[in-house]
């Protein structure tokens, strides 16, 4: 290994991530705040969601041997760079506790029932454990086969499903009195939950990178990928089973691919084409702890000493996923109502400050 990897590589990367939030907990806000102009506010959100994917590549174009906690140092100082590290690696934390939790749920509910929680936990942070140790050529090679695997996939289920279809079911929209402020509502929530998950790229040096011209272009095409997959899959279940039909479940995505069947036989496809979902979570998982490990360097030189804390960080990460969330409709309730002004809107700003400080900085030079 070379220890290099290509822009295309760190494009599917962000497709991933970008899908990662969605099934169980992005979907089902979006249908609660948007309503029947949840497609309106998807587009919307793809639209306010480039703001941050501009800013990520802004930031990366700024000092490109230097991950992020390296360039905080150079662009701050030491103490106040430090500080607004402090603060990058509890979002990488607090993103690592939203995967774990939802690719234990998913996994519980649909593949693994009556197995323990925390079971399957210490099976998904030893897989995500694993790859991230191995470095970002290992992370990049597994979201490679992961984004081929569930385009296949995504393309299999739309042949299935166009005949299913029933434009009738995406109207009426815009009759809510209170319709602009579902669309707006909803789309601040899929650009935090889709283009903002940006910035956990920036723990990968852009040196790295072999190919860095169209780097810029193959990022944004990147994330409209994700944008289109993930409106046309809104598309699909409003179309099929209607808005009100839509809003009942806790699954609709996995519901739909019920209707996915060859001959009359019980093979349960919807559980083999659903796989593409863990896949996305799971990607998320290993680029948070990548993202901590490459935070704990700063602090700590021993390798030794680094990877027994990811572990500990891990373990308490699974912990945590379990006693904060509680129950499902618990973690959808904290979700919808925290996700926002408590997680999104700090990312948000911690982005802002780094962008403007690497802006004035890339005027001057």
């Amino acid at each position: 290994m070379n220890n290099k990897i290509s822009s295309l590589q760190v494009g599917m990367i962000l497709t991933l991530l970008c899908c990662s939030l969605y099934l169980g907990i992005s979907d089902i806000i979006l249908i609660k705040k948007a309503e029947n102009d949840v497609l309106i506010s998807m587009i919307l959100g793809t639209i306010i969601g480039i703001i941050p994917v501009l800013m990520y590549l802004k930031i990366n174009d700024t000092y490109p041997k230097l991950n992020i906690y390296e360039k905080n140092i150079k662009l701050f100082g030491k103490v106040i760079g430090n500080i607004i590290n402090v603060f990058i690696i509890i979002m990488y934390f607090v993103m690592l506790t939203i995967s774990i939790r939802s690719i234990i749920v998913f996994l519980t509910s649909k593949y693994l029932e009556n197995t323990p929680f925390y079971l399957v936990g210490i099976l998904v942070i030893l897989a995500s454990l694993v790859v991230s140790f191995k470095g970002i050529e290992t992370i990049c090679r597994i979201s490679q086969i992961s984004f081929i695997i569930c385009l296949i996939l995504v393309v299999i289920i739309e042949i299935f499903l166009l005949k299913y279809v029933e434009i009738n079911n995406v109207l009426p929209i815009l009759i809510n009195n209170n319709y602009v402020n579902n669309i707006f509502s909803g789309a601040i929530y899929y650009a935090s939950s889709c283009g903002l998950l940006c910035i956990l790229l920036l723990s990968i040096n852009k040196s790295k990178i072999k190919n860095t011209k169209k780097y810029n272009k193959t990022i944004i095409l990147f994330y409209l990928i994700a944008s289109i997959s993930l409106t046309i899959v809104m598309f699909f279940v409003i179309s099929c089973f209607g808005f009100k039909l839509t809003s009942l479940f806790r699954y609709p995505e996995y519901i739909i691919l019920k209707k996915i069947t060859l001959s009359n036989s019980d093979l349960h496809l919807e559980n083999l084409l659903a796989f593409r979902w863990i896949l996305y979570i799971y990607t998320l998982s290993i680029i948070s702890i990548y993202g901590l490990i490459k935070g704990l360097q700063q602090y700590t030189k021993n390798n030794k000493k680094n990877n027994v804390l990811i572990i500990m960080i891990t373990i308490v990460s699974l912990v945590l996923s379990n006693t904060i969330f509680g129950n499902i409709t618990n973690s959808i309730i904290i979700i919808k109502n925290y996700y926002v002004p408590f997680i999104a809107l700090p990312m948000f700003i911690i982005l802002t400050i780094i962008f403007i400080k690497s802006f004035f900085k890339q005027k001057e030079s």
